[in-house]
């Protein structure tokens, strides 16, 4: 019997089902599907989630179509024979639809099959980009059929094929991850005569794990030694001996032209073959030269960092300095903004404030070194405007009995005569609406403000006229303003002429340390593709936002005369952007599908545009690069270290809705540093938690130290270095190597000839820590690690003013010093030795001192001493006496001045408090002395006085803590022990 083409439901439950919400009356079998009628319910085939069934509602026989979405459509209340009947037409024509649908896609589901199933044994690495086509024609393919097919409804090898295709799409990802396993560890096999022979020495297992990996992009740390070069000439190689790539395919990218030479030559004597080796602007030149027809006339400074410097300063000096209103803006820069706000409020303790102070020897215009940054602002205007003064003079005054010591005011206007004291106090806000005076952390709150009255009361007992200034008053930004008002009774402006202060500033070397900041920002800015109002936006949001606007003002208009001097010609900012713009728009077409870049951390971002155009061309090329974030060090010429970081989501493909697809490897392996090195440079540079944690394998172990420490007084380099050299040449072979390396070219030793005749066992070197990056020494000696502005951690390159312009800050103090140190560090095979000025050690020897984990260990000189200065933390060390014996005075002896007299028992040592006996200090020597009451750091030593004897405080007169000695205590010469330590 035909199938009914329409079925009703019985009239007798109609109404009762209607009325429990089953709406549907009639089910009508169409070429498509099935449509119940009286509900909201359409059925067609395309949305069956399986055969359509015989169900029961509440005792009535009910016809049931699951559909793909969860939902089922139904029909209540049918006779069980109809329906019998109704659902076997239907579900044979549902069968006859999934047969139609199937047959539309075998050959698509055939091919794809295929292709999963040689994931099983891939012949080449499975990367994204070419799985991705797969996956997205497995979607489409399975989309047209049904969400379910019914069992028995297609042949088993059609049914298998389907199921193979659908569990690739199911799980495409862990697919992939399962292929690439099996395809490394076969490929790998099959290659091992190729990976032990491409090279002088086989390569190790990270090597060749990088070649074989061949990701949409492959990022490989390749650290200080690792070998990095081996591994994209080996790269190369495989390439072509694989037969993935012809050499046309493939283009390798360095920074320096030897460099790409070096690789060209190996891979065309390690694979009979030449690829295209070159720089980037070489590739730019040679981009803009096919679209263009001619080569682009490249500026002079281009390519002459020193050239560039110079045009920039004169641009700076005779252009932007006379616009209207920007040389104003531009003395205001040198005598305000110069150097990023800082306060003793920003700092823990007093000595790492001062730390920062000697750091950045903060010398006003006057010449005067002075203890802030707001007594600099002070200082400068004062000179600006004319107003002769004098740095903490002398009080002229009569002084009370009750002084500490002399009395220095901090400014003195000598026309005037007026005194003018900057006070280190804030406002706070109480809850009962009033002010409070606050002081630093770390600065005794009532002290400081009694010693501002004891000030006041002074001056005013001799009519010396006085003017205050706050701290608050800076916060407020009206320091210069209210000063301007508080001494425009007394005094006169007479304003200096702009071209005396700029030579004062030139003198001082701040116009040419401007002039690299501003090289290294426009860069960035110009290589970013930045603008000036993305830059003035990100200045509202800086932590100081008066100087970063003030910088954007003055260079809007250093660009924009940079950019009128180019005149027709470009620099190698404006190379690269070009030949990228021909490149994205089509008319440059690339043949490469494999391009490999070295040294990858000194990527710029218009560069990282330049391959991101390349790669896009292509739908399977791919990205290969080397590198060591560790090692960046470039960011003057425009490098940006956050591509590296942000590596997978700048280079990498998609696949699976993972648009950053790419692959990480780690070399490690190092062949070039003891593991007394190498590992504590590691921890040095891991520091910075921004940077990429890395495995190192040092080349060797040594049971001897590796790094040293050597100290040396004022003057005393020369020396120190002589002794560092005669050590290392006392057991070395001819031709040991020494690396002597400086931060800046100024640290190169004046008497190098005669150091190389003098030790002819060594191999003498000297050369700045960004020129040894590549190059290596049995040993290394850095030289001028020293605490301040032109030191090691230099203080002029880490300007926070480039995080204006880069796509992400660098808030770790001296990141990019860092990474230079750690440069420096691994040069070394065997032993470094740095150099460091006893009282001005930088803050990376204080680190390493510091911390046991680098195992360095101090040489020669007395180092950092365990004594520590009770005013400020710092360090106390010993100076001699002219009368040739001991004192020790605190290493911040501008800014604290603390000193303390030498133990009166040996002469040469130091008393201090022990934690387990406070009441008494103990020298080394073996001597104890009761511990002064009235202060931190003395003791008392027997005096004469009018009444007799008596015990006073060393400090006197600064303190006047006493104590009465009985006669039966009297010490016993100049040792004095409390009874209860005799034995």
């Amino acid at each position: 019997m035909a199938a009914p083409q329409l079925l009703k439901r019985r009239a007798l439950p109609g109404a009762f089902l209607r009325s429990l919400g089953h709406a549907s009356w009639a089910a009508e079998q169409t070429a498509s599907g099935i449509n119940f009628l009286g509900g909201h319910h359409q059925a067609p085939f395309s949305a069956w989630a399986g055969p359509a069934r015989l169900t029961s509602t509440l005792g009535f026989t009910t016809i049931a179509v699951p559909l793909a979405d969860g939902r089922v459509a139904s029909l209540a209340g049918v006779t069980t024979h109809d329906a019998a009947g109704f659902i076997s037409s239907a579900n044979e024509a549902f069968r006859a639809h999934i047969l139609r649908q199937c047959e539309a896609v075998k050959d698509e589901l055939t091919a794809l099959s295929q292709a999963v199933s040689r994931l099983d044994q891939p012949r080449r690495y499975p990367a994204a980009c070419l799985l991705a086509p797969f996956l997205m024609r497995a979607t489409t393919a399975l989309d047209s059929l049904p969400a379910t097919i019914p069992d028995g409804v297609l042949p088993d090898d059609q049914q298998k094929r389907i199921d193979t295709v659908r569990a690739f799409q199911a799980a495409p990802e862990q697919a992939r991850r399962a292929a690439i396993a099996r395809f490394i560890e076969s490929d790998l096999a099959e290659m091992k005569g190729f990976f032990d022979t491409i090279e002088k020495n086989p390569l190790t297992p990270e090597q060749r794990l990088a070649v074989v990996t061949d990701e949409d992009a492959t990022l490989v740390l390749a650290g200080a030694g690792s070998g990095k070069t081996s591994v994209i000439v080996a790269k190369a190689a495989y390439l072509i001996a694989r037969g993935i790539r012809q050499p046309d395919e493939i283009l390798l990218l360095a920074f320096g032209k030897d460099a790409a030479s070096e690789m060209a030559a190996r891979i065309e004597e390690r694979a009979g073959v030449a690829v295209d080796a070159m720089t980037f602007h070489a590739l730019g030149n040679r981009i803009i030269r096919e679209v263009e027809g001619k080569g682009p006339a490249l500026a002079e400074h281009a390519s002459d960092d020193a050239k560039f410097k110079v045009l920039l300063r004169d641009i700076l000096i005779n252009e932007v300095a006379a616009t209207a209103g920007l040389g104003k803006l531009l003395l205001d820069w040198f005598s305000e903004f110069y150097w990023p706000y800082k306060s003793e409020w920003d700092f823990k303790t007093h000595d790492s404030y001062y730390q920062w102070v000697e750091a950045h020897e903060l010398r006003t215009l006057n010449g005067d070194r002075v203890r802030s940054f707001e007594e600099w602002e002070i200082a400068n205007w004062l000179y600006r405007n004319g107003i002769a003064h004098e740095y903490e003079p002398l009080y002229e005054g009569l002084l009370p009995e009750d002084a500490r010591g002399p009395y220095k005011p901090d400014f003195r206007l000598t026309e005037s005569g007026i005194y003018i004291e900057h006070f280190g106090v804030r406002k706070t806000r109480q809850a009962d609406g009033s002010t409070r005076l606050t002081t630093a952390p770390y600065i005794d709150r009532e002290r400081y403000l009694a010693d501002m009255e004891w000030k006041r009361e002074l001056h005013k007992a001799n009519g010396t006229p006085l003017i205050e200034t706050f701290s608050y008053e800076k916060v407020e930004g009206k320091l210069l303003y209210n000063l301007k008002e508080k001494l425009a009774p007394y005094v006169t402006l007479k304003p200096v002429a702009t071209d005396q202060i700029f030579s004062t500033l030139a003198a001082m070397g701040q116009v040419d340390a401007f002039t690299q900041t501003l090289g290294t920002f426009l860069r960035h800015y110009k290589s970013a593709g930045s603008t000036i109002a993305r830059c003035e936006a990100r200045a509202a949001s800086s932590d100081d936002v008066p100087r970063s606007r003030s910088f954007l003002k003055i260079f809007d208009a250093l660009i924009e005369a940079y950019e009128a001097r180019l005149g027709a010609m470009i620099d190698f900012e404006d190379m690269i952007v070009r030949a990228t713009a021909h490149v994205e728009s089509g008319r440059y077409q690339s043949p490469y599908r494999h391009i490999l870049v070295d040294e990858f951390q000194d990527i710029s971002e218009g560069r990282a545009r330049l391959l991101r155009a390349l790669k896009a061309q292509h739908e399977d090329a791919r990205l290969f690069a080397v590198g060591d974030d560790w090692q960046s060090i470039y960011r003057f010429t425009g490098a940006d270290i956050h591509l590296m970081r942000n590596f997978g989501a700048a280079f990498g493909g998609s696949f699976a809705g993972n648009n950053a697809v790419h692959s990480t490897i780690d070399l490690g392996r190092t062949f070039r540093s003891v593991d007394k090195i190498a590992h504590p440079a590691r921890r040095f540079v891991l520091r910075n938690p921004a940077q990429i944690s890395k495995t190192v394998v040092p080349a060797s172990t040594t049971t001897t130290p590796a790094i040293m420490l050597a100290y040396y007084k004022w003057g005393q380099e020369g020396d120190a270095l002589r002794a560092a050299l005669e050590r290392l040449s006392a057991d070395a072979a001819p031709g040991t190597s020494v690396l002597l390396l400086g931060r800046y070219h100024h640290a190169r030793p004046q008497s190098l000839a005669a150091l190389t005749e003098r030790f002819p066992t060594l191999s003498i070197r000297f050369m700045t820590v960004h020129a040894s990056k590549g190059l290596e020494g049995d040993h290394v000696i850095i030289l001028r690690a020293v605490g301040d502005t032109m030191g090691f951690p230099s203080e002029i390159v880490d300007d926070p003013l480039l995080d204006l312009v880069l796509p992400e800050p660098e808030n770790f103090e001296h990141a990019e010093e860092r990474r230079l140190f750690y440069v420096a560090l691994t040069r070394a095979r065997l032993s470094v030795t740095i150099l460091a000025h006893k009282e001005k050690p930088s803050s990376f020897v204080r680190e390493l001192a510091g911390n046991p984990d680098y195992e360095a260990i101090e040489i020669g000189e007395p180092g950092i001493a365990e004594w520590r200065c009770q005013a400020c933390g710092g360090r106390m060390l010993a100076q001699p006496e002219k009368t040739g014996g001991t004192y020790f005075a605190c290493e911040h002896r501008h800014l604290c001045g603390q000193t303390l007299k030498a133990c009166s028992a040996c002469g040469n040592g130091l008393p201090v408090k022990r934690m387990t006996d406070p009441e008494n200090v103990l020298c080394g020597c073996g001597a104890a002395f009761p511990a002064c009451p009235s202060c931190a750091d003395g003791w008392l030593v027997e005096r004469q006085g009018r009444n007799g004897t008596f015990l006073g405080c060393v400090n006197y007169p600064t303190c006047k803590g006493r104590q009465i000695l009985r006669s039966r205590e009297r010490p016993h010469g100049l040792r004095y022990r409390p009874k209860r330590q005799q034995s």
